[in-house]
């Protein structure tokens, strides 16, 4: 499968595109698939891109080469404030999925995938049409991978450390400002600055410091990890970074230094997880912000923030986006067709996967002559229905058989899929093909499902295929759920 990630980057435009999209390359990555970046950036992204499969290419200037590299892609996403409609038109005329992310509305886009992560997200009346998925709020917000799982918070009695970040370049001047304010009134406070690679005020950011300032240069995603973990407070601008902050739960006092972060701000402002001090240029902003510390000096409501921050956002935005990618992709491929003895190496390995077998009445490892005369005795049974999952390239994804009563027109379902294909939200979609095909075959009355009581992935996935639940039975010395679908 082809993926490729296209967006921009660097010193004078920053790097929020690059952050957020390295966090779609590392899910990819966890479903075996390596993306290719294609970067419109200078040369200040090679720290954020090590071990990553990129080019740098001015794709805006040179269209036709893009255009050469990414013709027919399965999926290309594109991140960008610099490309304009008909950069969109072009791409999604030349790949099988276009996803575009969005912040606010910016265009209106071709069809494809709408990706935007934002709190405001759902706010913005996206133009609803057909060809057009939208990915709208935090379920969807892409963050790195380290912040996928984090430990809970520990929020302490006093105020002890404060983190201060602003992006990878301080446009706004702004770290010099609080910390000219903290050497005044919070110097027995443990202040870490986060410096980015494109900051241009270092030396007045060393001037303002005191003894109790750590400057902290260019920091990767687990050490903005463990820095958010031990701060007690941050301050920060209104871009992605704020999302991390809430998916760990440090209680945030939010400075506006772009247009475009105010819708965003208004949001978190509204859950209660942020103290909005106001825009960067405003004369009585250290006023406010002195007021939301000495606020947040209440451990009680610092702890509800910290709680509404983690309710928010769960960190598995990245991880959504590409199972929906996945599963949009491998529906237009899935093809069922019957089993024959060359499917038995296949049938073999999928049979014997540990999780396979876990979920099995008989948890037992399949011997392979065993395994060869069962299959023999399953595709010569006429009351036995055994349908291949394959692709379009005929590449083995699962297997769906039925075992037939006919005197009682029912059926017995059992489904197994490939460990790359579990999890996209395809079972209940290939439940339900896999029964339409069945029924062009026999007439029956009804199908049943026997799943082991501790299955929830596979009862879910025979709820959404519209089974219901008919009784509890003990099948093997296993407490088991039968559901039933009337066909």
């Amino acid at each position: 499968m082809k993926v490729f990630i296209i967006t921009e980057g660097g010193k004078d435009i920053g790097f929020g595109h690059i952050t957020r999209c390295l966090s779609l390359y590392q899910a990819f990555e966890e479903k075996e698939i390596i993306p290719e970046f294609i970067l419109n950036s200078d040369d200040n992204i090679e720290y954020l891109l090590k071990g990553i499969n990129y080019q740098k290419l001015n794709w805006i200037e040179k269209r036709d080469k893009l255009s050469e590299l990414v013709k027919g892609a399965e999926i290309t996403i594109i991140d960008s404030y610099l490309a304009d409609s008909s950069f969109y038109i072009q791409i999604s005329n030349l790949v099988k999925i276009p996803v575009y992310i969005d912040d606010n509305k910016r265009l209106d886009y071709p069809d494809g995938v709408v990706v935007n992560g934002n709190i405001h997200a759902e706010k913005l009346n996206y133009l609803k049409r057909d060809g057009l998925t939208y990915l709208l709020d935090t379920k969807y917000t892409p963050l790195r991978k380290e912040f996928w799982e984090v430990p809970e918070k520990k929020i302490k009695e006093k105020i002890e450390s404060i983190v201060v970040i602003f992006g990878g370049d301080d446009a706004r001047n702004m770290t010099p400002k609080i910390l000219r304010f903290f050497k005044n009134e919070y110097s027995d406070v443990r202040k870490s600055v986060i410096i980015g690679n494109a900051f241009h005020n270092i030396d007045e950011i060393k001037k303002e410091a005191d003894y109790n300032t750590k400057l902290i240069y260019y920091p990767n995603a687990q050490k903005m990890k463990e820095i958010m973990l031990e701060s007690d407070i941050a301050i920060s601008a209104g871009g992605q970074t704020l999302y991390e902050l809430a998916r760990i739960g440090v209680p945030t006092i939010g400075v506006c230094v772009a247009e475009n972060q105010l819708g965003s701000i208004r949001e978190w402002k509204k859950t209660g997880f942020l103290e909005y001090v106001g825009l960067y240029n405003e004369n009585n902003i250290i006023t406010r912000l002195d007021r939301s510390l000495k606020q947040l000096e209440d451990i009680k409501l610092r702890k509800a923030i910290s709680r509404i921050g983690r309710k928010i956002v769960d960190g598995k935005g990245s991880l959504r986006i590409v199972k929906t990618l996945f599963s949009k992709w491998f529906r237009n491929k899935l093809v069922l067709r019957k089993a024959t003895h060359e499917d038995a190496f296949d049938i073999f390995n999928l049979s014997n996967d540990d999780l396979v077998r876990y979920n099995s009445f008989t948890p037992e490892k399949i011997e392979w002559e065993h395994h060869l005369k069962w299959l023999k005795d399953k595709l010569e049974d006429k009351n036995c229905i055994f349908f291949i999952i394959v692709d379009n390239l005929n590449k083995f994804l699962g297997q769906v058989r039925f075992e037939i009563n006919s005197e009682n027109k029912e059926a017995i379902i059992n489904i197994s899929l490939q460990k790359n294909i579990r999890g996209l939200g395809l079972s209940f979609f290939i439940i339900d093909k896999s029964i339409n095909e069945l029924l062009k075959i026999k007439n029956l009355k009804l199908i049943k499902a026997y799943i082991k009581y501790d299955n929830i992935p596979s009862i879910k996935s025979f709820k959404r295929a519209n089974f219901i639940f008919l009784d509890t039975q003990i099948i093997k010395e296993n407490k088991s759920k039968v559901y039933i679908k009337k066909v």
